[in-house]
Order: C-alpha cells, then structure tokens, then sequence
C-alpha cells in the first residue's frame, strides 16, 4: 500500500464523521505506534485505521460507533472491537 492510498482512508474518514484535523492526526499517530508493536506489525492497514478512528472517537463529543466504521470501512465491527481490546491490553 503506498502511501496515498494511508492518506486517503483517513481523508475518508474525516470527510465522512467530520472530524477535526488534529483528531485525524492523533489517530495517524495512533497508527504509527501499533505498527511498531508486535501484536499489529502483520495486521492490515485498513483494520488498524478502522481501531485508530474508533480509539480517537471516544475522546471526540460524538462518539462514533462501530457500525458506522463498518460501513466506511467495510471491516467487520467484531474484529474492529476484537483488535481495540487487544489495543487496550498492550496499552
């Protein structure tokens, strides 16, 4: 995956849940770290994104849920809520 096709998943999502720019750049950042863990290195992209977004979104005034990510990003919510419990595990 280059690296505007990352850009845009997110672009997506900002785009669609009208989130600010500094939330998207949280969950970008968000991204990055997971990355250099072990338990996301071989994770796809997409499903990562999908975990950033629904992280950042429980700071944000209207939380978004996860069937509204399912329907962005077209990953199913039990393994967006699967992956963020092992977020939170590793955190």
């Amino acid at each position: 995956m280059n690296h505007q096709e990352k850009i845009t998943i997110y672009k997506k999502f900002q785009e669609k849940f009208s989130i600010d720019e500094v939330a998207i750049i949280n969950a970008e950042n968000l991204h990055l770290e997971l990355l250099e863990k072990i338990p996301f290195k071989y994770e796809s992209f997409y499903l990562i994104a999908a975990v950033c977004l629904y992280a950042i979104s429980q700071a944000l005034p209207k939380n978004i849920s996860l069937e509204d990510i399912e329907k962005i990003s077209h990953i199913k919510k039990e393994e967006i809520e699967k992956c963020y419990q092992l977020v939170l595990e590793t955190e």
